[in-house]
Parts: structure tokens; C-alpha cells; sequence
């Protein structure tokens, strides 16, 4: 598909279509910010990206609701030497006295599309922004997830209805692509990973989120690929963290930190750590469906599938917080575990746990499961 082919499609024939080539501006980030507010005064269109085959910017693309950004063939790529995000959805009220912390408000967006077609990238800058660490005081690179959440990649926050697809998302800064705070209604798909920087992860879906489909992931992720995530206060308090990692503060359940109805399938990925992460805390986490979830022939992960334990990642989990985890086909070419339990989930299936590795697990269990299905599991035998 060509933009054009995309443009005739019938809910994007009645939007109006802009490229950043169309407005003035000093600069590309300049010409995009004049771009999406033209379309903020129509109530949203589309905003196109194929003119040149390198976008370079400087500043965050805040994509405003009712919004499609199609990357057709070239490069958004975010300049050397800063710490922002490179698209994130425009719905954030920033304090400019701690442009970095917790925002004055996170107001509801919806509708917010990222289309990329014939091999769009979407690349984090080639030098790092380096600055003083306000708690050590020493000069360094910002690179990570203990610098926050401005330091991903695209990054949605309590958005209802949203697509990202077709990407190749490569020289990430921290995690690549985040939906938090109650993300919904969503579509994430035919992604490719190159992350090779610290807490690298692909996709993360954190502290709520509902509705949604992943599927069609591959590439290399230098962290777990997919996460679910439940936080709470606690993490914040770990005094490695610089600035936190939501927009609003981790006790503010507001805008549904509930994790529910995802679905997540044909995700292929190699590198480090895990394929697939659930991190559970007091809230619930329930109708979750995977298939096809593997660490492919070139492997390099721990874990296929590993669920977190109570106070690892957050606390107050009580038994029974997670149910309705239903996985299909997770395959292990190289990991030591195929699938590892450190919580209890309830009321769940697992089905088709495949281990390839003759000196690895197939399954772990560290705690009880009550009303839990365990089917199928094949061990591949030492050739010995």
C-alpha cells in the first residue's frame, strides 16, 4: 500500500490531508508543529510524511485526537543531543517548571493513528543528550527508563482508539513504543525492533489498558519485547529513578489501571531478557490471550513468558488478581525457560509449551494456581 491507496479509504476520504512541507517554519519540528494545529482547527485529518526521505527533528511530534500521521517510505529521526520523545500524543498539560516530572493535567485524547508504509523508520538520534544527573550531580548520558517517560520513543497516554503499525522502530533511547494510563480501544502491529540501549524494551503496555490487539512483532529488543505492566508508588521510590515513568502520578487509578482484554500474537523476537513480561501489583490483570510467542531460531532470551512475583514491580497483589490467562504455542528455540510462573493466576490456560532447549525448563512454578490448565508441554530430549 501507497499513501494514496491509504488516503481512499472511507473514513480517511473525509479528512483533509497536510504535509509539513506545506507550512513555514525555521526548522522540520517547526513546519510539523504549524502542520497539526491547521489540523487541530479542522477537528483532525492527516499529515503525511513522504516528501523527503529523512525528517529530522528536534522537538516531540505531539500528534493532537483525530489525527493519522502516515510515514510513507523515509525516516523520522530525532536530533542528536535531545532528550525527547519522538512522537508522543498531544494531550499532555506540561509543567514548565519540571518539564520532566508529573504534568499539570493528562486530558483525554482519542483517535490517534501512526500508519507507516514502505519501510518507514521511526530512529532515536546517533549521539545521546548528555546532562547532569540531579541526584549524583555527575555528567552523563540520559539513556534508559530511569530517566522517564520522556526518554521513549512514541509514547500514548490515555488516548481511546489508536493504531501504530508498519514501523521499524531502531536506536530507541529507553522503551520504544508505551501506552499508559487507561490506553484503549488499540491496534499495534507489523512492528520491527533494533534496540540494542539499556531497558530497550519493544512495547509496553503500563498501568492500564484495555482492548487491545499486538500482534505481528519481530526484530531484536535489547529488554523484554512485550510488557503488561501494573505499577505502583513503590517504584517510584527506587532511588535510581531520576524522573518517573508515567506522566501522572502511580497512585492516581483514575484513568483505569486495570490491564484487560489484550490480545497478543505471531511475536517473534530475539535479543536479551524476556519475550513476553506480565508485572502484576494491586491491580487486576485478566482476559489475556497470546499465541504464537517465541524467541525465533537466533534466541538470546532468559524467558518466553514470565509473570512476576507480588513486590517486584509493585505491591499489594492478592491472589486472584490475575485470571483468564489463556496462552497457545509459546515456543523456546534458545531461552532457559519457556514459561515461568512467580505468581498465581487463576482460572487460566496453558497450552503448547515448547521447549527446545534440551538443557532449558519448559515450565516453572513458583506459587500455586487454583482452577490452571497445563496442556500439551513438549521438552526436546539431549541428543545424548
Amino acid at each position: 500500500m501507497n499513501a494514496e491507496e491509504s488516503l481512499s479509504c472511507d473514513n480517511d476520504s473525509k479528512s483533509i490531508c497536510v504535509k509539513p512541507e506545506d507550512f513555514e517554519g525555521r526548522n522540520t519540528s517547526e513546519k510539523i508543529s504549524n502542520a497539526l494545529d491547521f489540523l487541530k482547527k479542522c477537528d483532525g485529518g492527516i499529515i503525511l510524511f513522504k516528501d523527503n526521505s529523512l525528517y529530522l527533528i528536534s522537538e516531540s511530534i505531539c500528534l493532537p485526537s483525530n489525527t493519522k500521521m502516515i510515514i510513507d517510505g523515509c525516516k523520522i529521526k530525532l536530533t542528536d543531543h535531545v532528550f525527547d520523545n519522538i512522537i508522543r500524543s498531544d494531550n499532555f498539560e506540561i509543567d514548565e517548571n519540571n518539564p520532566n516530572g508529573y504534568v499539570k493535567k493528562l486530558l483525554p485524547a482519542q483517535n490517534i493513528h501512526i500508519v507507516g508504509l514502505n519501510g518507514a523508520i521511526v530512529e532515536g538520534a546517533d549521539s545521546f543528550y548528555e546532562g547532569i544527573n540531579p541526584k549524583t550531580g555527575i555528567k552523563e548520558h540520559w539513556l534508559g527508563d530511569f530517566w522517564g517517560w520522556r526518554n521513549f520513543s512514541i509514547l500514548f497516554s490515555y488516548v481511546d482508539g489508536f493504531e501504530i503499525s508498519g514501523l521499524k522502530v531502531t536506536k530507541t533511547h529507553s522503551w520504544a513504543i508505551v501506552m499508559t494510563n487507561g490506553c484503549k480501544n488499540g491496534h499495534i502491529h507489523t512492528i520491527d525492533f533494533k534496540t540494542t540501549v539499556k531497558n530497550g524494551d519493544g512495547i509496553d503496555i503500563i498501568q492500564g489498558g484495555s482492548n487491545i490487539l499486538i500482534e505481528n512483532i519481530t526484530g531484536e529488543t535489547s529488554d523484554d519485547t512485550i510488557v503488561f505492566g501494573a505499577f505502583d508508588e513503590s517504584r517510584w521510590s527506587n532511588e535510581k529513578y531520576i524522573f518517573p515513568l508515567l506522566p501522572v502520578r502511580y497512585s492516581d487509578y483514575s484513568y483505569g489501571a486495570e490491564l484487560h482484554d489484550i490480545v497478543c500474537r505471531n511475536v517473534n523476537t530475539s535479543g536479551n531478557h524476556h519475550v513476553l513480561i506480565i508485572l502484576p501489583s494491586r491491580t487486576k490483570i485478566y482476559n489475556i490471550f497470546c499465541s504464537d510467542i517465541s524467541d525465533n531460531p537466533k534466541g538470546g532470551k532468559r524467558k518466553i513468558i514470565r509473570i512476576y512475583g507480588n513486590g517486584q514491580y509493585g505491591q499489594g497483589f492478592k491472589a486472584g488478581n490475575m485470571y483468564n490467562i489463556n496462552m497457545n504455542d509459546v515456543r523456546s528455540y534458545k531461552a532457559d525457560i519457556a514459561l515461568e510462573l512467580l505468581a498465581p493466576v487463576y482460572d487460566s490456560h496453558f497450552n503448547k509449551i515448547v521447549q527446545l532447549n534440551h538443557t532449558g525448563l519448559d515450565v516453572k512454578m513458583d506459587s500455586t494456581c487454583i482452577n490452571t490448565k497445563f496442556t500439551n508441554i513438549q521438552k526436546t530430549q539431549s541428543g545424548k
